[in-house]
């Protein structure tokens, strides 16, 4: 299936951020706190330190990201989550501090997204239009809500490598393989090293090849408290300036992709009850 991508182009790649910091640490260990600060630390770089440096390497490259946050992040770090906004960059809803929907009833859903929202709002004076579940997690309760919310895309399911229609919401696809997480997310006592910066990136210029080959969308995500870190930095905007300089790639934010796809789209629409239904009678 030929898809019509942004501008005429073979295929797309959208770059985003699942800016976390020590959320989903602080969410994971809520009833039991550790004595040890070593994970909340590294964490805190993302903040802290990495986020400005990859928007530093967006600006190089006049790339425009999605930057997914959590309304925990937001409200404590109001400074950060303002100047993504400055520098022309989407930010969509994150949960509130990265817990997961299905350990949610719908109402605690609506409270803690409207939260989010509303942080978001406050700091931006835009209401985001789009949302990723942490760690990509999902019910089918979620799109309800989103509709409630006045959301037009979600971003968190793999059903295709092109956006599609979930219960009248553009899907816009997620992969593991182009996450960052699996590869860099080491917290001590695991039992294998982070991988190394070449073999991400040789992995993720595959990834984009074949996205062109066949016409499909490259998805690619990281975490600044991960990919934040220099080399990592250097090598990413080696990678993406081949992207940004290709005429057949568009690249962009996930709102724009969602909003093109309304407008221009094809493909099929996935009944709510179909995404919950189990693959066989």
């Amino acid at each position: 299936m030929t898809y019509p991508w942004p501008g005429g182009a073979r295929a797309a790649v959208c770059f985003t951020l699942d800016f976390d910091g020590e959320s989903p640490h602080l969410w994971r260990t809520r009833e039991n706190p550790p004595a040890s600060v070593g994970e909340l630390e590294q964490r805190r770089y993302g903040p802290r330190r990495g986020i400005r440096n990859l928007l530093s390497m967006m600006d190089n490259l006049h790339l425009r990201a999605t930057v997914f946050v959590p309304g925990w992040i937001a409200d404590r770090y109001p400074e950060q989550v303002a100047e993504v906004h400055a520098r022309g960059h989407e930010l969509a809803l994150h949960g509130w501090c990265h817990e997961a929907p299905t350990g949610l009833t719908r109402d605690e859903l609506r409270r803690t997204l409207t939260h989010a929202a509303d942080t978001l709002t406050a700091i931006t004076g835009e209401r985001p239009v789009g949302y990723r579940s942490p760690s990509w997690d999902m019910t089918t309760d979620v799109f309800p809500v989103l509709h409630e919310l006045g959301l037009t895309y979600d971003s968190s399911l793999m059903g295709d490598d092109r956006p599609y229609l979930v219960d009248d919401l553009v899907e816009v696809p997620v992969d593991w393989a182009t996450d960052d997480a699996p590869y860099y997310r080491y917290v001590g006592g695991d039992p294998r090293p982070p991988a190394t910066t070449p073999e991400v990136l040789a992995g993720w210029a595959a990834e984009i090849a074949a996205a062109k080959k066949l016409g499909s969308l490259c998805m690619i995500t990281v975490h600044p408290w991960l990919s934040g870190r220099p080399a990592r930095v250097a090598a990413l905007e080696a990678l993406l300036a081949l992207v940004v300089a290709d005429a057949g790639l568009a690249t962009p934010t996930t709102g724009e992709l969602a909003a093109h796809h309304r407008e221009h789209g094809t493909g099929y629409e996935v009944p709510l009850g179909e995404l919950g239904r189990p693959g066989h009678d």
